[in-house]
C-alpha cells in the first residue's frame, strides 16, 4: 500500500522503496513522503548548480587542477595522458608510450592511477605497480598477475579520445584498509555550501570486494550509510539486496556495523572547503579517501546518483527550506525551491 501511494501520488517507484529498505518500522511514513522523485530532484541540481559551471568538476583534469591550486588534500597529479595534447606538470610532453615510460621512470615500486577523465562509476579506473626492469617500464594490476609493458598498455588505450588522467595512488588508512584492501574504500559525502558556511547533510562508506580496484556499487560494492555527527557506520548492505544487512564484510569478514571513519571532523571541514572552492556550487556528493595523513578528496559530483538518497535515508523535500536559504541569498529570488519543484510536480 505504501509503494502504491507513493508512487501515484509522488512518483517514487518500489525500486526506490527497496533500496532505502523502507520495510524497516523504524522509518515514518513522513519521512518517506518527503523523499525527492527523480524529477524533483534533477530541477533541484540544476538550478542550485548552474550547468554552465558544472563541467568543472566534471572533468577530472579541470577538477585537478582547482583542487591542487586551493591547496586542498588530494592525489598528486602526474600527467595528463593523450596522443595529442598530453602533457606532464612541467610541461613535458605525454603523448606516447615513450612519454609515458620516462613519466613514471621515478616510481619504481609504486602505484599509480589512470583516471578516466570523463570516467565515472569506476569506469576507466585503473591502478598500477610499476616495475623497470632496465629500461623496460612494466605495469602490473594486482601481485600474483602478468604484469604488461607501457607499449601494451598504450596500444590499448592511446588513442582514447578523451585521455587519462595519470595520478599518485593514496595510501589508505590502516582502519579502511582492514575492511578490503585491495579498493580504496571512500566515502560519499553529500555537502551543501551556503553564503553562511557549509553543512554534510548526509554520508555512506563504500567498501569494495576482494581483488575489486574499485569500491563502487557497479563493481558489487558495500553501502554503509554513516552517522554524519559522529562518523559511524549505521547500517551496511549489498545495493544488489538491500533488505539483507551485511553486518560484517563477506569476505575479509571485518565488522562495518558501528565502524568509526577516522578523523571525521576533519573531513567534514575539508568537504565544506571543497565544495566552497568550485564556482557557483551549492551542492555535491563528495569522495573522501581517507590515508594515514588524514581525509584526501578523490572527486566531486555535482549531481552524485539520486539513489544515494534512499540509502542515506536523506528526505531532501524536508530540507529544501534550508536550501532555499542558499538559493535566496545568492540568488536573490523570493520563490522558494520547495514552492517551485511543487509547482512542477510530475502530473499524475
Amino acid at each position: 500500500m505504501e509503494m502504491a501511494a507513493l508512487y501515484l501520488a509522488r512518483r517514487i517507484g518500489p525500486g526506490y522503496y527497496l533500496q532505502a529498505r523502507w520495510g524497516r518500522a523504524a522509518v515514518p511514513f513522513a519521512d518517506k513522503w518527503n523523499h525527492v522523485n527523480r524529477g524533483e530532484y534533477l530541477r533541484l541540481i540544476h538550478r542550485l548548480n548552474p550547468r554552465d559551471y558544472q563541467k568543472v568538476s566534471q572533468h577530472k583534469l579541470v577538477e585537478k587542477a582547482v583542487m591542487q591550486a586551493q591547496g586542498l588534500p588530494t592525489a598528486k597529479a602526474l600527467g595528463f595522458v593523450h596522443a595529442l595534447r598530453g602533457r606532464q606538470p612541467n610541461g613535458a610532453p605525454l603523448c606516447s608510450a615513450q612519454h609515458l615510460a620516462a613519466a613514471l621512470a621515478g616510481h619504481h615500486g609504486r602505484r599509480v592511477c589512470f583516471k578516466h577523465v570523463e570516467g565515472y562509476g569506476g569506469f576507466g579506473f585503473a591502478s598500477y605497480q610499476i616495475e623497470f626492469q632496465g629500461s623496460d617500464c612494466w605495469l602490473r594490476k594486482r601481485e600474483g598477475e602478468a604484469a604488461i609493458s607501457v607499449t601494451q598498455w598504450w596500444a590499448e588505450h592511446g588513442a582514447d579520445a578523451e585521455g587519462f588522467l595519470l595520478e599518485e595512488h593514496l595510501p589508505q588508512h590502516p582502519a579502511l584498509a582492514g575492511l578490503n584492501a585491495s579498493s580504496v574504500n571512500t566515502v560519499r559525502m553529500w555537502t551543501v555550501s551556503t553564503p553562511q558556511g557549509w553543512k554534510t547533510i548526509g554520508a555512506y562508506l563504500r567498501v569494495g570486494r576482494q581483488g575489486a580496484q574499485v569500491d563502487n556499487n557497479a563493481s558489487g560494492g558495500i553501502a554503509c550509510p554513516v552517522d554524519v555527527v559522529t562518523g559511524r557506520v549505521t547500517d551496511a548492505f549489498l545495493p544488489a539486496s538491500p533488505r539483507q544487512p551485511v553486518p560484517c564484510h563477506p569476505d575479509s569478514g571485518a565488522p562495518l556495523l558501528g565502524f568509526q571513519v577516522p578523523d571525521w571532523a576533519l573531513a567534514l571541514q575539508r568537504a565544506g572547503e571543497a565544495v566552497a572552492a568550485f564556482p557557483h556550487m551549492h551542492i555535491a556528493g563528495l569522495d573522501m579517501a581517507f590515508t594515514p595523513d588524514g581525509p584526501a578528496l578523490i572527486e566531486l559530483n555535482v549531481c552524485p546518483d539520486y539513489i544515494g538518497c534512499a540509502w542515506m535515508d536523506l528526505p531532501l523535500r524536508s530540507r529544501l527550506a534550508d536550501l532555499a536559504v542558499s538559493l535566496q541569498a545568492v540568488h536573490g529570488e523570493h520563490e522558494t525551491v520547495a514552492d517551485r519543484l511543487l509547482r512542477k510536480q510530475t502530473p499524475w
